[in-house]
């Protein structure tokens, strides 16, 4: 599995010095039981020295001290692991193909993703990795040192092996569709505990909580009574598998009693070795179920690891210059013939030139952009960058120079410079000078710690529109040659918005700037503006050519004031 031998690969020394430790550590513990025969052979004959308890004693310390080390392994490959799991979905959102992830939606992306990446950590570390460092060895070991006791009482063991299979078998697969039903009630609960994590504003506004709440407790009562369940089948097994091994203790002891010739010290290292010999199969079996389980979970996060990518991205063309050029040729885009968004479109766009998009929603503007920047797909025509083919082109030495900004703005939890920069080495005055060009001159000055501050998570310190300005203020920093406003400004009030985009087409006009508004008073600047109604050009020109052909555009206009 792809998955696993990454990871694997990424962590295998810890791993085989994990499962080193993990073996001498089994070998210790059963040999200090056989170990300790001799001391009680040599106390019943008096034949017993000093040296026999020094060995003794210098080997519980070394199981000591190695039992303290193993949790170093064990912390390191326990969280390396999880984590390694889940940067694999990370690398596969660099390459998803963008209707795809659409398609997913990013609460059932975020659950898939911390489920897959804990079962498969599970299935590694729980069940492979204890399989071969400590339940077969514990379980050869055990068999071993018993054979050399007496080789009578294998036959025991084996005996008791097929018991414990027998009854295990029978026990665990009501134990697995328990484990299971809990499984789905806990997927349940999850949706509604993230959509009601999510969506503060819309469940406390339109009273969804009390609702959500009721659904959530129901959740909550089936996974609790379920678990119950699962406790009470546990103990079933342990006891009856408990009841076995004490069952051949005894018949050993009887045995030893009046049929054999062994001293104390065998007979309490047989019994001690009989517990430690089942231990394992009783464990085994309960790892099993989960091992079973997690692999239904690991399965639903190997298939969104192996959703289609867009191989454009790193395959095609790769230009290392841009001027700017856009050029879209009779392009037509839809979800099939009968259901085209964009209709025989062509649109030419000069480098350092600006462009706004508008129209009413749904008239294709943002689909436009999407086909622009590759994200989708379009069935017919020609779109050319620079007069090379976008469908040819690398997709990711093009979006080295074009800049995207949407109206979700994304404010990372850091400081308001590392937002405006990023990692590069600005002065503070280039900075302050931005920021009065973006018109957040104001708000820097309230900061307590000025570009220092902490923004918060996602920006939660600031309003919408103050976002969507920090966005906008870090393309005075980038060296692309092409800029793309999809709403960017939408948060923002009127005189604001106007100043703003004002400066951008004034201050950036070495650039190629593609603009969607829906406020027409914002694009007065641009160079040309095209006019949309479901996915074809209903006019074009400029502002006040617009105006006063007094069409489709002048409409808009008188609606929009």
């Amino acid at each position: 599995m792809k998955l696993f031998k990454e990871v694997i690969k990424n962590n295998i020394k810890m791993i085989i010095f994990y499962v080193l430790i993990g073996i001498i550590i089994s070998f210790l513990e059963l040999y200090l039981v056989t170990y300790y025969q001799k001391i009680l052979d040599a106390f019943q004959f008096k034949t017993l020295t000093i040296m026999p308890l020094i060995i003794y004693g210098i080997l519980l310390i070394l199981s000591t001290i190695l039992g303290y080390i193993d949790n170093y392994p064990e912390q390191q490959i326990k969280n390396k692991l999880y984590l390694d799991f889940k940067l694999q979905s990370l690398k596969k959102m660099k390459t998803i193909d963008y209707l795809e992830y659409q398609k997913i939606g990013t609460g059932k992306l975020a659950q898939r993703v911390e489920d897959g990446a804990t079962a498969s950590r599970d299935i590694l570390l729980d069940f492979w990795l204890k399989l071969f460092r400590s339940l077969i060895p514990t379980a050869l070991f055990s068999l071993l040192f018993i054979y050399k006791v007496k080789r009578e009482y294998a036959v025991f063991v084996i005996i008791g092996y097929i018991l414990v299979i027998i009854i295990s078998n029978l026990l665990l697969k009501k134990l697995y569709k328990l484990k299971e039903r809990i499984l789905v009630n806990q997927e349940v609960l999850n949706k509604h505990l993230i959509r009601g994590f999510m969506e503060l504003v819309v469940f406390r506004t339109n009273k969804k909580y009390d609702s959500e709440i009721k659904i959530a407790k129901e959740g909550i009562k089936n996974i609790v009574d379920g678990k119950t369940k699962i406790k009470l089948v546990h103990e079933i097994f342990f006891s009856t598998f408990a009841l076995i091994v004490h069952i051949l203790q005894i018949l050993v002891l009887g045995y030893a009693v009046f049929k054999s010739n062994l001293s104390v010290g065998a007979v309490v290292t047989i019994i001690s070795l009989l517990g430690k010999a089942y231990e394992p199969i009783a464990i085994f079996n309960v790892e099993y179920v989960d091992y079973k389980l997690n692999k239904v979970t690991v399965k639903k996060y190997i298939e969104l690891l192996n959703i289609k990518d867009d191989i454009a991205l790193n395959e095609g063309i790769t230009v290392k210059e841009f001027k700017g050029k856009i050029e879209l040729k009779n392009i037509s885009y839809g979800y099939n013939e009968e259901k085209l968004l964009i209709k025989d479109l062509s649109v030419q766009i000069k480098q350092k030139t600006s462009v706004a998009l508008v129209g009413e929603s749904g008239s294709g503007k943002s689909t436009i952009v999407k086909l622009i920047m590759g994200l989708i797909k379009y069935q017919t025509g020609n779109i050319l960058i620079d007069d090379i083919e976008l469908s040819s082109l690398n997709l990711n030495s093009f979006y080295d120079r074009v800049s995207y900004v949407s109206q979700e703005a994304p404010i990372f939890d850091g400081t308001l410079k590392e937002n405006l920069i990023f990692d590069k080495e600005i002065s503070d005055k280039e900075i302050y000078d931005v920021l009065e060009m973006v018109c957040l001159d104001k708000l820097y000055q309230k900061l307590e710690k000025g570009l220092d501050t902490e923004l918060g998570e996602k920006g939660i310190r600031l309003s919408g529109g103050e976002r969507q300005r920090i966005a906008l203020a870090r393309l005075f920093f980038d060296d692309s040659k092409i800029i793309i406003l999809d709403e960017a400004t939408s948060a923002m009030d009127n005189i604001t918005e106007q100043k703003v985009m004002k400066n951008i087409i004034k201050k950036l006009n070495n650039k190629t700037i593609i603009i969607i508004a829906h406020r027409l008073e914002t694009i007065k600047d641009v160079d040309s503006i095209y006019v949309l109604s479901d996915g074809i050009i209903k006019e074009k020109g400029s502002y006040k050519e617009l105006l006063n052909k007094k069409g489709y555009f002048s409409r808009l206009y008188k609606v929009a004031k």
